[in-house]
């Protein structure tokens, strides 16, 4: 356990709660975990928004309920937009009615759970607002999908996805969430390593991996 710092004590008696603060670094965090996986792997993602509020929500919902909410989010988000592509409408009534035929399937999604369990029996345990956060995914895959195909769609998706747990899997640890919490500084270093990776031009590890795959390829 660490002991908590003299400034974390201030911040908080000044009006500022532990909750507030702690899902604050959270989002420092993962946001710099998305500029890395981004500008040093190469991963890319549903821009910065999507996989910071993702691994958050699943922080709340638990790794388990969270993937198969987004699973479930990710069917029904398809199989809408594809009925709805054959109606003439504008786009924000397309995304409203989407959401509203997702809110049906996710209440029918309650339903079955609370019939059948199927390992997810503690789903109405679930934070609402985490929820909804997961929900909110459905946006950003359609609006992706519309712009580019079928495999780049979920080539983000999955890239998104995969970022989220691992910025899930980082926040969730009590001792980074402790430290971060009881050492500030941190923060400011956080600001410095977004600046650094703001300003690297080298190749990205993905793009590396292509390089000698093709590298290889020509020397047959």
């Amino acid at each position: 356990m660490f002991e908590t710092s003299e400034l974390t004590k201030w911040i908080i008696e000044h009006g500022v709660s532990q909750m507030v603060l702690e899902i604050l670094i959270s989002m420092c965090v993962v946001s710099t975990i998305v500029s890395i996986a981004r500008y040093v792997i190469g991963n890319k993602t549903y821009g910065i928004y999507a996989p910071i509020i993702l691994a958050i929500a699943y922080s709340y919902t638990g790794l388990k309920y969270g993937l198969a909410i987004t699973l479930v989010v990710i069917i029904t988000s398809l199989l809408s937009y594809s009925i709805l592509k054959k109606i003439r409408m504008h786009y924000i009534t397309r995304i409203a009615t989407n959401y509203t035929i997702l809110s049906i399937f996710l209440v029918a999604f309650f339903i079955l759970i609370d019939s059948f369990g199927l390992g997810l029996e503690n789903m109405s345990n679930i934070p609402p607002l985490a929820f909804i956060c997961i929900a909110a995914l459905s946006d950003f895959f359609i609006k992706q999908y519309i712009k580019k195909s079928f495999k780049g769609s979920i080539v983000t998706l999955l890239g998104t996805i995969l970022v989220a747990i691992f910025g899930w899997f980082v926040i969730t640890r009590n001792f980074v969430s402790e430290y971060i919490l009881n050492n500030l500084w941190t923060i400011p270093l956080l600001v410095v390593i977004n600046i650094l990776l703001g300003m690297f031009k080298g190749l990205r590890i993905k793009d590396l991996f292509r390089f000698r795959l093709i590298g290889k390829e020509d020397d047959k």
